[in-house]
């Protein structure tokens, strides 16, 4: 029975607990994890084999202790091997943290609040929620958020993202350090949250973020818009344009969406172009007066023409409603809820079918039918039994 199993007094097993060698009393130690991931929890030995093992992990190195615990991890019945890891420390006890499916969630509080090495242990686990996610947020060290944005399976919610992405922005600007804003980009799939970090992604990145836009715009109610005011919009931006003032540009741009000038100015300047073009394509600007605009700030920065370059990567994947969305996450204004469209009806519909009764009545075969149907068979030189005059 597997409740009889146990490493304990077989002479063979008992040479390898006793073993100098250290390969003897892993593999000891291996046979012990099976075994309490085998035997019952109220298995007379357990409690022997339970004792031992914590006695033979005592004297282990720091990597079999580790995969001892890596061994247990998923089995609850292995809750009282896992805690006995979890009090030796060290990397075992992280492993438990990171991946044990038995540790109780105040446990797992206690560690997030914990020092770093046991948040970010926690991060990487398969089963957060969002209280695990928020506590996790706060923290400032940069190895607990690299491993909460790495975690595929982490809810981060569009609040914990914004958060996360300027954290991301201050680690850059104040050390030129991308590790974070390169983890949140690579999260898959890509979500228009990771718009908020447009200005740090790179070519292929944007593309993704424009695509998760547009699907984002996907049953959304569009609100009025208001084409007298959005081609005066246009027209003052053109305008300045042509008139190499940008700063009232940027001006006349910030007011538009409600952003700060810095900001504007931020999205001019962009020598990539991309960034401008999703704001001129927010704002319902014609083609030609946009290729007009981009075609200036080329211009001005030297004629390279790469802003033309952008607008067209970017013409047939963006509209204006998923580059409304795109802006809103880059200025870090709160995204719209999405709405169902309600399916209309016909309130004058009649409540039965509309085919007529007559094309009802005519899939009934008429007499000149049958006599047909009769003149073939007889021609064919087959005859129905219901033929017969």
């Amino acid at each position: 029975m597997v409740s009889d199993l146990s490493p304990i007094g077989l002479p063979f097993l008992d040479a390898l607990a006793a073993s100098p060698r250290a390969a003897d009393r892993q593999l000891w130690l291996r046979v012990a994890a099976d075994c309490l991931v085998a035997m019952p929890a109220g298995a007379p030995r357990r409690q022997a084999v339970l004792a031992a093992a914590a006695a033979a992990l005592g004297e282990a190195d720091e990597a079999t202790r580790s995969a001892f615990a890596r061994r247990l991890a998923p089995y609850p019945i292995a809750a009282d091997a896992l805690a006995a890891v979890e009090t030796l420390g060290g990397e075992a006890a992280l492993v438990a943290l990171a991946e044990a499916v038995t540790l109780p969630r105040e446990r797992l509080i206690a560690a997030v609040d914990g020092d770093a090495a046991q948040a970010r242990a926690v991060a990487r686990r398969a089963d957060l929620d969002s209280t695990l996610v928020a506590r996790l947020v706060e923290r400032e060290e940069i190895e607990v958020a690299l491993a909460l944005a790495r975690n595929r399976r982490a809810p981060i919610d569009a609040t914990r993202f914004a958060a996360m992405a300027r954290h991301a922005k201050a680690r850059i600007e104040a050390a030129g350090d991308r590790r974070l804003a390169d983890a949140l980009l690579e999260r898959a799939p890509a979500t228009i949250e990771q718009a908020a970090l447009f200005f740090e992604a790179d070519a292929t990145h944007r593309g993704r973020i424009v695509a998760a836009a547009q699907r984002a715009t996907l049953g959304r109610r569009e609100p009025a818009f208001d084409g007298g005011e959005a081609a005066r919009v246009a027209a003052r931006l053109e305008q300045d344009a042509m008139a190499g003032d940008w700063t009232q540009f940027e001006s006349e741009l910030a007011a538009a969406f409600g952003c700060p000038e810095e900001f504007a100015a931020h999205l001019t300047g962009d020598a990539s172009g991309e960034p401008l073009a999703v704001a001129l394509a927010a704002l319902y600007a014609p083609n030609d007066a946009t290729v007009r605009i981009l075609a200036a700030r080329d211009l001005l920065d030297g004629g390279k023409y790469r802003r033309i370059a952008a607008l067209a990567r970017l013409k047939d994947a963006l509209s204006p409603a998923a580059a409304r969305l795109t802006m809103a996450a880059m200025i870090g204004a709160p995204q719209p809820a999405p709405t169902r469209q309600r399916p209309q009806y016909d309130p004058t519909a009649a409540a039965t079918p509309s085919r007529p009764a007559a094309a009802i009545r005519n899939a009934i075969p008429t007499p000149a039918v049958l006599r047909r149907r009769r003149a073939l068979a007889l021609a064919a030189g087959a005859r129905g039994g219901d033929e017969r005059a």
